[in-house]
């Protein structure tokens, strides 16, 4: 098939972005893609997925209605999934496990992920949020009108939109300290809102 390697290798660049604090064994996994319908162009180094997009990789996921993959003249690959209107654009993936007993996973969600190898980020935009649930419970969440996620160095600028007033703004949740931990321990951080893995 003319059109595989367009696809593979734009897939490949999409779902990098899991190795920084995920699952280590997801880059080892194979990447699946589900859709009603590819359009594919070897010559202009694009694919497109439409249809209930789904983006599979060991434990991570990325569901939108519009998959988007190019690649540059430099060989950098881009990929853009949109929802259908008035949805979003999900994610999820487990992470490594640090402690015995908790499952870790992140959830994120926007209008658009956006996906830029040459400079190595993963952009959420426009209801854009992130958060991070231990065994079921949300323990921290982050929302703003883009997140930026820096896979290079394992850093996040949110931004706010000042023109929807007050609501633009960016909002973070920190679960509390717990009061019977020792000084010298990690912080472990506590929730009670339920998220599903």
């Amino acid at each position: 098939m003319k059109l595989l390697p367009i696809w593979f290798f734009c897939a490949l660049g999409l779902l990098s972005f899991g190795t920084a604090h995920a699952e280590t064994a997801d880059s080892e996994q194979p990447i699946q893609i589900f859709s009603d319908k590819f359009d594919g162009d070897d010559v202009k180094q694009v694919a497109i997925y439409t249809g209930d997009v789904a983006v599979h990789q060991g434990t991570l996921e990325i569901h939108g209605n519009k998959l988007v993959l190019t690649v540059d003249p430099q060989g950098y690959r881009h990929a853009v999934m949109t929802p259908l209107k008035g949805k979003l654009v999900t994610f999820k993936q487990r992470r490594d496990q640090k402690t015995p007993g908790v499952e870790e996973w992140m959830h994120g969600k926007g209008n658009e992920l956006t996906y830029d190898e040459k400079r190595n980020v993963l952009i959420l935009t426009h209801r854009a949020e992130v958060a991070r649930s231990e065994n079921g419970v949300l323990k921290d969440e982050s929302k703003g009108d883009k997140i930026t996620y820096n896979l290079t160095n394992s850093t996040a600028i949110i931004d706010g939109n000042k023109a929807k007033g007050p609501s633009g703004r960016v909002s973070t949740v920190i679960a509390p300290r717990d009061s019977n931990m020792d000084a010298g321990k990690p912080l472990e951080l506590q929730g009670s809102r339920r998220v599903s893995p």
